[in-house]
């Protein structure tokens, strides 16, 4: 199937999207990292104990919180993004059938 260039358009700015989305949250799991203090090297190191990763949850959810408003932006926008791609892929496929 050859796609135009309108589709080839919406489906790269949804990859942007999901990829500012995924930078965003791999961001806010390093900052979590840097902000307890353990003897582990890494989470899920063996030194890692139930009250880093207690702290690593609280943390990364603070962040998370902080960052919600950005979070939600990119969510909603990628869900628009998603439901176009969808509508333009039933609209063009209609097209198909009502020809053949």
């Amino acid at each position: 199937m050859t796609h135009t260039p309108e589709y080839l358009r919406m489906v790269a700015a949804r990859n942007a999207t999901e990829t500012r989305l995924r930078e965003l949250e791999r961001r806010l799991r390093e900052a979590a990292n840097t902000a307890v203090k353990s003897p582990a090297a890494h989470r899920g190191d063996s030194a890692w104990r139930k009250c880093d990763e207690a702290a690593w949850q609280a943390t990364l959810a603070e962040l998370r919180y902080r960052s919600r408003n950005e979070i939600g932006a990119l969510t909603v926008k990628l869900d628009r993004q998603q439901a176009a791609i969808r509508a333009w892929l039933a609209k063009a496929g209609g097209h198909r059938a009502k020809r053949n």
